[in-house]
């Protein structure tokens, strides 16, 4: 049996809502998505939804880095992008900044105003605490640096929900038990809504079609991230290989200077010139050949 196989079985047999293809699946039915998005967005009095997509994907040519929201749904002319993020990622930021950026591609036609462009919210479901500041719920906005009380008004709103929080009093008590649930922790008190999502995740784990489908979309993963691995590797070694070989020309030229009896002075001009270096540059590669050579 394969290691990707036998990962795969062991992650479906522990699965939780924080496995993604579980929540992608769950999330997916309004009857799970629009109670969540009521427990994040209290304020905007969500009444119903459209169909939520999940695994949605913008991509609009082959060359082009494409994003695959995990669940994707419109409220009442808002859109929302919500993701379980369970591993620590330092891109992050420049990540939620991408895809603000192919949600909004998609909302306006040639010619047509900006003032078209819809609210939108992306939220990130984390397993850690993204920001190690306590808080359950990052909220960013853009918000003048001097004063802190002018608003750049863009209709963007990033979320960042931490299940691992130390400050309860500052979110409803709905969304508290969400994020005990994402934790593993008991709820405060009992809520229904947890019920039926674990209730789910039974029912799933004892549907055979569901099974099938949950291998295939984890070796397709499995096999994406490899092969985005091997292709990053590749572009290393090549980012290697010709700082190695320029490196190498480099010192080739210093030796060369130095048998046609050129002084200091003069190599330091013509390596910053001739390679594009700084003083400091070329002064380093200069008194490294010199150890070289001692």
């Amino acid at each position: 049996m394969s290691v990707i196989k036998t990962n795969a079985m062991s992650n479906f047999a522990n699965a939780d809502i924080t496995d993604d293809i579980f929540f992608c699946r769950i999330m997916s039915e309004k009857q799970y998505a629009l109670p969540l998005l009521q427990r994040i967005f209290p304020q905007l009095n969500i009444r119903s939804i459209e169909q939520p997509i999940s695994q949605f994907t913008i991509k609009n040519n082959r060359k082009e880095h494409g994003v695959r929201f995990d669940v994707f749904s419109e409220a009442e002319q808002k859109y929302f992008d919500i993701e379980m993020q369970t591993t620590h990622d330092p891109t992050l930021g420049k990540r939620i900044r991408y895809y603000q950026g192919k949600m909004d591609s998609t909302f306006l036609k040639a010619g047509e105003s900006y003032d078209l462009l819809p609210p939108t919210y992306i939220v990130f479901i984390c397993t850690f605490d993204p920001f190690a500041e306590g808080s359950y719920k990052y909220e960013f906005s853009h918000i003048y640096d001097q004063t802190n009380h002018v608003t750049l008004k863009t209709g963007t709103h990033v979320i960042l929900l931490n299940a691992y929080g130390t400050n309860p009093e500052s979110i409803n008590d709905g969304l508290l038990n969400f994020l005990k649930l994402v934790a593993g922790k008991k709820a405060t008190r009992y809520d229904p809504y947890l019920k039926q999502i674990q209730d789910k995740i039974a029912e799933l784990k004892d549907n055979m079609q569901w099974r099938g489908i949950y291998m295939q979309e984890y070796n397709a993963i499995a096999v994406k991230e490899r092969a985005e691995g091997i292709e990053q590797g590749i572009a290393q070694g090549r980012a290697e290989g010709l700082k190695q070989g320029r490196e190498s020309s480099i010192y080739l030229f210093i030796k060369n200077m130095l048998a046609q009896g050129s002084n200091e002075k003069d190599m330091l001009k013509t390596l910053m010139i001739g390679f594009q270096l700084n003083e400091e540059e070329a002064n380093s590669y200069l008194r490294n050949n010199k150890s070289k050579n001692k």
